[in-house]
């Protein structure tokens, strides 16, 4: 059974960041990804920027149902370095993002709880750059209707009730792509019709996710 979900969290875009604790350097990236194989992609020329880094250390989440979950300590000792920021990853109720931190070893040992700090510290401080940004579910519109409704029409997208604007072209009629939220498309529907006294079209193209405002 394919579950449809109407909303997800994920990093919204790349961005890294330093942070100094104890002479170390840890310097934290963050990306949206799509595939298991785009996280791989970022790690490895993460690897090949520092090569002479002591640590890579990574968390991914890759699907809407958490379907895939890796992280990796890199020679960090168990548990004290991908797993804390898997976890932050999952409070957020992120999904399709990869974090990775990098650590240049500055001679002063941390001891297990001062690395779970640390790695999740340089995880928040890059959330904080990339960002969160939430995905809404919508069903793409393909509108259609002659000139002398557009004003009307125009009217009822701007006040962003039932219809967000993607696209409009101008030929024998007016054409619209217009995001409608699933759960509005028949009150939708019954007021473009309205709108254009029963002769527009309205037909579903697709479903898509846009950013959440």
């Amino acid at each position: 059974m394919i579950i449809i979900y109407k909303k997800y969290k994920k990093i919204e875009k790349e961005d890294s960041c330093e942070i100094i604790i104890q002479k170390s350097s840890f310097i934290g990236f963050g990306a949206p990804i799509t595939s298991e194989e785009e996280a791989q992609s970022l790690i490895a020329k993460t690897k090949k920027s520092y090569p002479d880094a002591n640590h890579h250390v990574y968390a991914y989440i890759v699907g809407k149902n958490y379907e895939i979950q890796r992280f990796s300590d890199d020679g960090e000792p168990s548990g004290t370095a991908g797993k804390p920021i898997l976890e932050i990853m999952k409070k957020e109720e992120l999904v399709d993002s990869l974090i990775i931190v990098t650590r240049y070893f500055g001679g002063i040992k941390l001891g297990a709880g001062g690395l779970i700090r640390a790695y999740a510290k340089s995880a928040k401080e890059v959330l904080g750059l990339s960002g969160v940004v939430t995905m809404q579910l919508y069903e793409l519109m393909n509108l259609e209707f002659e000139y002398h409704h557009w004003g009307k029409v125009e009217n009822e997208i701007r006040n962003q009730k039932f219809f967000k604007l993607k696209s409009v072209d101008y030929d024998e009629k007016v054409h619209c792509q217009v995001y409608i939220a699933p759960e509005d498309v028949a009150k939708a529907k019954k007021a473009f019709m309205d709108l254009t006294a029963g002769q527009g079209n309205m037909v579903r193209d697709s479903q898509e996710y846009i950013k959440e405002e």
